[in-house]
C-alpha cells in the first residue's frame, strides 16, 4: 500500500503532522478551530498552499483535496480520567462521528487517531465498542493500542490509545499491521535546557503545597534545591518527585518545576515542545514568538 498525502484533522499544533512529514508524507490541508493554535501551527509549518477547513462538523468533504490517509487527535478531555469523562454527553464527545462520516464518504486508504487512554475503560468499554463500530462501518478494519511515549524516544509518561484503520476495499489483513518497536529513553537532561528559574510567586505557590496536611513536615525548598535533576509536580493537593521522566504535560496545573544547578526552574513551553517531540529547529520558531502561556496549553 503506497501511501503518499494526508489530511489532518483536529490539527493543534501538528505533533501528527510532525511525524508524517518526518517519513516523507504531504499535507494536503488541516482543520481546527482555535485561532491560537492555528497561529501556532504556521509557525511550525509551511501551510502556504494549503487552507484551514475550521470546524470538521460543518466540512463538506467534496470541497477537500483527496488524500491517503487521515490523522486526528481527536478532543481528549471527555474521556480523560483527570475530567468529568461526560462522554458523549459533551459536544467534544461527539467528534469521533463526525470523523467517521467524513472516512464513509472520503474513503481514505487508512487512518492513525489518537486519544487518551482512559478512552478504552470509559463507561465500562461500552464507549470504546461504539467508536470501534462506527469505524467499521465507514469501511475499515480496525486495531488499537495503548502506547506510552517513554518508550518512543521522549521521557514523559504520557499514555495514549491509537487506533489504525485500513480500508476494506484493500482486502489486506490489518493483523499484519506491526507496531512500532520500542527505543531507548533519552536523559531527560537534553530537553531542560531553558533559563526560566522560579519567581517568587512560583515559589510561594510551591511552598504552599509543602505546608499542606498531605506534605508538611517531608521538605523544605532548601532540600528540594538539593535534588539535582529531579522534577517537581504539585498536583490536586499531591507533591510528586519524578527522576529522569517528565508527567503528562496537562494545561490545568500550577507548572512543572525541576531542579538544575541548586536551583529551582519552572518548565517553559519551549521545553514542553522537546518533551512532546518537536526537534529543536522546529521550537526555535516559535520560541520567542508564542507566549509560554499559550504553548503550555497548546502542547497539552
Amino acid at each position: 500500500m503506497k501511501i503518499s498525502t494526508f489530511f489532518d484533522f483536529c490539527s493543534g499544533i501538528g505533533g501528527g503532522r510532525l511525524g508524517l512529514e518526518q517519513i516523507g508524507l504531504k499535507s494536503v490541508g488541516y482543520s481546527d478551530t482555535s485561532r491560537l493554535s492555528v497561529a501556532t501551527y504556521k509557525q511550525l509549518f509551511n501551510t502556504e498552499n494549503e487552507k484551514n477547513f475550521g470546524n470538521l462538523k460543518k466540512i463538506k468533504t467534496e470541497t477537500i483535496p483527496q488524500f491517503d490517509l487521515l490523522i486526528a487527535g481527536f478532543p481528549c478531555q471527555t474521556f480523560s480520567v483527570m475530567g468529568r469523562k461526560a462522554g458523549f454527553d459533551d459536544t467534544r464527545g461527539q467528534i469521533i462521528f463526525h470523523l467517521a462520516r467524513i472516512l464513509k464518504e472520503t474513503q481514505p486508504k487508512c487512518f492513525i487517531l489518537e486519544n487518551v487512554k482512559g478512552l478504552v475503560t470509559h463507561d465500562k468499554g461500552q464507549t470504546l465498542k461504539i467508536i470501534l463500530n462506527e469505524l467499521g462501518n465507514s469501511g475499515f478494519d480496525v486495531i488499537y493500542k495503548v502506547l506510552t511515549s517513554l518508550d518512543y524516544g521522549v521521557p514523559q509518561m504520557r499514555q495514549r490509545v491509537y487506533f489504525i484503520g485500513i480500508n476494506k476495499n484493500l482486502n489486506m489483513n490489518i493483523e499484519f499491521f506491526k507496531w512500532p518497536q520500542t527505543v531507548e529513553k533519552p536523559s531527560l537532561k537534553k530537553y531542560l535546557i531553558d533559563n526560566n528559574k522560579a519567581d517568587n510567586k512560583r515559589l510561594e505557590i510551591l511552598q504552599y503545597y509543602l505546608n499542606n496536611p498531605t506534605n508538611n513536615g517531608k521538605y523544605t525548598i532548601s532540600d528540594l534545591e538539593q535534588m539535582e535533576g529531579k522534577i517537581l509536580d504539585t498536583r490536586m493537593s499531591d507533591l510528586r518527585i519524578y527522576e529522569e521522566r517528565c508527567p503528562t504535560l496537562r494545561s490545568q496545573r500550577d507548572g512543572i518545576l525541576y531542579v538544575r544547578d541548586g536551583k529551582i526552574y519552572q518548565l517553559t513551553g519551549y521545553e514542553a515542545l522537546l518533551l512532546q517531540g518537536f526537534p529543536k529547529e522546529y521550537a526555535d520558531k516559535v520560541k520567542d514568538t508564542v507566549s509560554d502561556r499559550h504553548l503550555l496549553m497548546q502542547i497539552a
